[in-house]
């Protein structure tokens, strides 16, 4: 394939790699400067603790109230680049945060490397600047640290970065001007920072030093002035030289790779691939200590929300906010770790698969994924003692409807097609009670079957091939769809 280049087009024709397509699950980290105050208030008027600095500046009369919370606790002549010399990282140890990634069964990190603080937790030369962990407090290059952890102890786990691209203060351009004291109007000098071009100076660079790092996203934040089309080609060209799959996500500026609602999800199944970012927090990615322990994301709650995700072609990435020392808290650790033992030991229905595409759920509480191997019918609830799918599903009289982990695994479950086509399935209260969080039914393909689909798969992937060489598309056959396809085709085989 051609080299891309510095062309809307050329960059747009670049796809979400495979190993992200089928990741499925990733952890978010947020943890910087705003982590010492770690405050966002609660209730209906919590707000992201990591926009901290931002909400202190809009005065007391919103409903954040962090102007207020910041007087009452530090005083006026306090300002937020005074939190710097309290960043320690002091019991921060690498290896337990990648232990515990891949613990909570996820497979990429997405590690924020600046926030639009302008903090930088990773090393960069002088003359682009010094607002960063490795020339101010900690004075440590904590994200080569996390990198080289990820390399050693966990080597399956991708390795990402979010990268804010524009910064709240500092200069005289979007979205704040100069930084001041709310509660003096005292100028404010900018820790660590001269600049001319922020683009080509700032941004430019240290995005460069984020992909010479081994990023394998860029997962940038709100767009604004940027070179990301420049950098993408190089990106995407240069990797592609050392047999690595990169991907952007949708706010470089540029469409990216895959979409991101935030605090969010589809209703129906997206053709584009996306990826559903929230925090274990309520409403909050940075740590924020006024939450309490009953308000974080539960492991049923994890595990639900995965499955109703993954069955959508989405992916989805889960925010931990760390605590100025590097504490990732008890009700994080204990939750992500709890579901993580529901997730691996399902991990076929999850990982490696696609969606059902002539239709993804059935109500509420049903939803499908495939492989190439199985179909596989998942129920967010325990389930009732009857299940009756009116949805069309790759089932004949005579399939067999086996049980996918918990202490029943491998149970062969009574099935039966109705006059009407609908599928029922009889579940016991033993076969029940053998799981929790969520259900999973699996109706294997036989050996011919995957003849058929391995066929179509490869016809498919010539198809693209070809499609690729004459001209790169808007909409084009993605490996999912390809699978989908293939599938579709051995549904109605098996129907007719």
């Amino acid at each position: 394939m051609a080299p891309y280049e510095v062309t809307y087009e050329s960059i747009y024709s670049h796809e979400s790699p495979p190993w992200y397509n089928d990741a499925k699950f990733g952890i978010f980290i947020h943890w910087g400067v705003y982590s010492v105050p770690g405050w966002g208030n609660i209730g209906p008027n919590e707000t992201y603790a990591e926009w901290y600095w931002w909400d202190m500046n809009l005065g007391p009369d919103t409903p954040e109230e962090t102007y207020q919370y910041n007087l009452c606790t530090y005083g006026q002549d306090h300002v937020y680049d005074d939190f710097i010399q309290n960043s320690t990282a002091a019991v921060f140890d690498p290896k337990d945060w990648i232990n515990l990634f891949a613990d909570a069964g996820a497979q990429y990190f997405v590690q924020v490397s600046k926030h639009h603080d302008g903090y930088a937790i990773f090393d960069l030369p002088a003359n682009v600047t010094e607002r960063m962990s490795a020339a101010q407090f900690p004075r440590r290059n904590l994200l080569q640290e996390l990198f080289e952890a990820a390399e050693r102890y966990q080597p399956q786990l991708h390795r990402a970065t979010y990268f804010g691209l524009p910064e709240m203060y500092g200069f005289g351009e979007w979205p704040g001007g100069n930084a001041t004291n709310p509660y003096t109007n005292e100028t404010l000098p900018y820790t660590g920072m001269e600049v001319g071009d922020y683009v080509q100076d700032i941004i430019l660079p240290e995005m460069l030093t984020l992909a010479n790092m081994g990023t394998e996203i860029m997962w940038c934040d709100i767009g604004g002035p940027n070179l990301n089309a420049e950098f993408a080609a190089e990106y995407f060209n240069s990797n592609a030289q050392q047999g690595r799959q990169v991907a952007i996500d949708n706010r470089c500026g540029l469409p990216g790779d895959f979409d991101t609602p935030e605090y969010a999800r589809y209703d129906a199944v997206q053709v584009r691939k996306w990826e559903s970012n929230l925090g274990m927090d309520a409403f909050s990615y940075g740590y924020n200590r006024a939450t309490p322990s009953s308000a974080y994301l539960t492991p049923q709650g994890i595990v639900t929300s995965l499955m109703d995700i993954v069955s959508k072609n989405g992916n989805f990435l889960l925010d931990i906010g760390a605590t100025a020392n590097g504490t990732i808290i008890a009700v994080e650790q204990d939750n992500l770790r709890t579901a993580g033992s529901w997730i691996q030991t399902h991990a076929e229905a999850i990982f490696n698969t696609t969606y059902w595409f002539i239709r993804p759920e059935e109500g509420d509480t049903v939803r499908f994924t495939q492989n190439t191997h199985a179909f596989y019918i998942i129920t967010l609830y325990p389930p009732n003692a009857t299940l009756v799918l009116d949805s069309p599903v790759p089932y004949v009289s005579g399939d067999q409807v086996t049980v996918v982990r918990g202490s029943m695994s491998g149970t062969v479950i009574p099935s039966m097609l109705l006059s009407n086509g609908s599928l029922q399935l009889t579940i016991s209260e033993v076969v029940r009670d053998a799981d929790q969080y969520s259900w999973v039914f699996k109706i294997s393909y036989a050996a011919w079957e995957l003849a058929e689909v391995l066929m179509a798969r490869a016809l498919a992937d010539t198809v693209r091939t070809q499609q690729r060489r004459t001209v790169r598309l808007e909409v084009r056959l993605r490996r999912p769809q390809a699978v989908a396809a293939s599938n579709t085709i051995r549904y109605l085989i098996r129907r007719s």
